[in-house]
């Protein structure tokens, strides 16, 4: 493999949880017929505490205002994101210890994004209001998806649509995502002469996307994290006269990432 492929590989490891981070943002643009937004912006609230507590850390933030105007039935609304993206650092470096620094990069993702409208949700008629989460919604799940494939994962599947309580008491509606994607070889020297490559191999990755309304804006929150363990028994012949086995286990938890994932969630606001 070539210094320019291992770049290019390296670049996909780190992006691929990194795409979560403007699902619901950047491309809601795209349904903008003009650029007027005047309401106070305010990132949304997210649990401090738990982000601390699980070794999150704060990785940064995006703001689109204005975002995108539109007319939706009666109402010329216009809109602006604040968005707050937090890795799961603890994760990340113990897995870059267990693989002798094979494996850097996002392996669990948390992002927030607040979406205030002018006028403000609270204000427009009923049936505009839902059309206008409706909306937001739509375009949050087709980013979302969009970049998964743009950065070669694979398979995207919506595996379930509920909704859940937030801990405000509000209802979000969420889409829960199945996805693979290719994980780079993993090479190790031997001697001075020889190295011990194990192959490289699809994984699950495993994701969510929530959507709901609150004090007038809406919210729109999720992540993405592994979604199986990676085991591995592999035996390499470097010689003739040697024989060599090695035993791999990530010690990944999908379904602890999967709760604390939507535990997170929940306390957005």
């Amino acid at each position: 493999m070539t210094g320019e492929e291992n770049e290019v590989n390296g670049i996909r490891r780190r992006a691929y949880l990194g795409i979560a981070a403007s699902a619901g943002l950047a491309s809601l643009a795209g349904c903008s017929s003009g650029m007027t937004a005047s309401a106070a912006r305010a990132p949304p609230q997210v649990p401090e505490a738990a982000l601390e507590a699980g070794g999150w850390e704060y990785i940064g933030g995006h703001s689109l205002d204005p975002a995108f105007e539109q007319s939706i039935g009666p109402a010329s609304v216009s809109a602006a994101f604040e968005t707050l993206v937090y890795e799961d650092m603890d994760l990340s470096e113990t897995l870059k210890e267990k693989t002798l620094g094979q494996a850097e990069g996002q392996f669990s993702l948390f992002f927030a994004t607040r979406v205030t409208l002018d006028p403000s949700l609270s204000n427009l008629p009923e049936a505009v209001r839902g059309t206008v989460v409706d909306v937001v919604e739509e375009h949050a799940r087709a980013n979302y998806e969009g970049q998964l494939e743009d950065v070669d994962v694979t398979d995207i599947e919506q595996t379930d649509t509920r909704s859940t309580t937030v801990d405000t008491g509000e209802s979000a509606r969420v889409t829960d995502y199945e996805a693979t994607i290719a994980f780079d070889e993993i090479t190790f020297p031997f001697t001075d002469e020889k190295e011990f490559t194990i192959e490289g191999r699809e994984f699950d990755v495993s994701g969510m996307l929530a959507v709901w309304e609150h004090d007038g804006t809406i919210l729109v929150a999720g992540g993405a994290h592994p979604g199986e363990n990676i085991e591995l028994s592999v035996t390499k012949e470097p010689t003739e006269a040697i024989e060599v086995s090695v035993d791999i286990d990530l010690g990944l938890t999908p379904d602890a990432y999967r709760e604390e994932l939507q535990s997170l969630v929940a306390g957005v606001e």
